[in-house]
């Protein structure tokens, strides 16, 4: 899922490619998708810009008024209008001409150039919505990137909040607390601190409040003392703020940005690391993690599979020189194979010499001649030849048999007028089985006892 580094580059991409470009048109929505709603903007020619905060990006679309319509005054000024992005599972813009749009692009604003461009929200899983006219979810809490102050005063100030009894794995995804947080930064976090993922939230939360406490008590409110390590507040921040100054992340790199993409990878140390254990938190969520779970685990807990894919990268880019030495090895391989099988075609001739001298030589079937190839040595071949006459002779004498069994059907054939002579006695016996028969009465209670009586 698209976390806060990724919305944030998003918002700069927008911005990016609708600089000093004006669109024109009412945004199309796509058929396919009926959750979301139409987007009734009726101004003739607009421009476009965006801004993020945690999980959301706010788009505006603000009309361009004419010099006509200025002079003459008529109707009422069109206004800005904004639209709200979460992105779900698969959300992200993309800008191309019209020809090359994406499949799944759910919503296109076009550009009054000609040929036109198109920008396109695209959302492979649908999961993504949009709202029009909204501002920011007010359940949000502060972004993590862009309002880092409210948002450390946020979740400190809110510590008697029953939500922080709660594993700390599961805390990190709670939106109202930690907006912009995702499942690979939050797995990034722990990591690097060394905390289990399944310890209360409060025994790790409630040591920075107490801290902020002593520090105002002492006349250091909006002081930050330096540690040598950055607490879990900070260092939220501070990996997010790492993920978008590589440009490129799993969930929205291009081919142009291949680069950022392949740093990503390295960049990450335990999100989709096989050397890692993994588990399915209350929530479903699958969460990566090295040592013990901590004592909230769940009970009877499961590791979910991973993809595969997605392992195969990371493990690539991290170890790079290992990649190289592999296709090296395969070469070499390949080459020992090659050899072995030159090596075999170099006496496959004279073994067909020998099969040619041996079937020529005989006139029997091929497994006289196999059998022959096996016992006797290459010199042997001459007595081979000889041979074949005395078997050749043997021939005839197996050719005489055949007129005697021949003789033997003439007789067999004499048995059978016989059989013939006896179908004629058997007809004259038919007669006597046709002779008619008298009727029978018909039965009835009353003329059965007559008949008793007179027999």
């Amino acid at each position: 899922m698209p976390e806060g580094p990724e919305l944030h580059l998003a918002a700069r991409f927008v911005n990016a490619v609708c600089a000093g470009r004006v669109f024109s048109g009412r945004p199309v929505k796509s058929e396919v998708n009926w959750k979301n709603p139409e987007v009734p903007f009726e101004a003739k020619t607009y421009t476009i810009s965006a801004a993020s905060r945690g999980k959301e990006v706010q788009m505006s679309l603000n009309p361009i008024e004419d010099d006509k319509s200025k002079k003459r005054g008529a109707g009422k000024a069109i206004e800005a209008l904004k639209i709200v992005f979460r992105f779900g599972m698969s959300g992200m813009f993309r800008f191309t001409s019209v020809s090359e749009v994406p499949k799944h692009a759910h919503l296109m604003f076009y550009t009054a150039d000609k040929p036109p461009m198109v920008l396109s929200f695209v959302d492979v899983r649908r999961f993504g919505r949009w709202e029009v006219g909204g501002g920011w979810q007010k359940d949000r809490g502060p972004c993590i990137i862009l309002e880092y102050d409210e948002f450390r005063a946020h979740v400190l100030s809110n510590m008697s909040d029953a939500a922080f009894n709660r594993p700390i794995c599961e805390v990190l995804l709670n939106q109202k607390f930690f907006n912009g947080v995702g499942n690979y930064l939050r797995a990034e976090v722990l990591y690097r601190l060394g905390i289990p993922p399944f310890v209360s939230a409060r025994s790790v939360l409630e040591p920075l409040a107490k801290a902020e406490e002593l520090g105002e008590q002492n006349g250091m409110e909006g002081v930050k003392v330096k540690t040598e390590h950055p607490d879990l507040l900070e260092l939220c921040n501070k990996l997010a703020t790492e993920v978008v100054s590589l440009g490129a992340t799993t969930y929205n790199h291009t081919p142009d940005s291949e680069s950022s993409h392949d740093a990503f990878l390295r960049w990450l140390q335990c999100y989709y690391n096989p050397d890692m254990r993994t588990l399915v938190d209350h929530n479903g969520r699958t969460i990566w993690f090295k040592g013990e779970a901590g004592p909230l685990a769940p009970k009877g807990g499961k590791s979910r599979g991973t993809n595969k894919k997605m392992e195969a990268a990371v493990q690539k880019r991290k170890s790079p020189q290992t990649d190289q030495a592999g296709p090296v090895k395969k070469v070499k391989e390949e080459v020992k194979t090659e050899d072995s099988k030159g090596s075999k075609s170099k006496n496959t001739p004279k073994r067909n010499t020998r099969t040619k001298t041996v079937v020529s030589s005989t006139t029997d079937s091929a497994k006289v001649g196999r059998t022959r190839r096996k016992a006797a040595p290459a010199k042997s071949t001459p007595a081979r030849t000889n041979s074949t006459p005395a078997r050749a002779k043997s021939t005839p004498a197996r050719a005489k048999t055949t007129p005697a069994r021949a003789k033997s059907t003439p007789a067999r054939a004499k048995t059978t007028p016989a059989r013939a002579k006896s179908t004629p006695a058997r007809a004259k016996r038919t007669p006597k089985a046709k002779t008619p028969r008298q009727p029978v009465p018909k039965k009835t209670t009353k003329g059965r006892g007559r008949q008793k009586c007179r027999q």
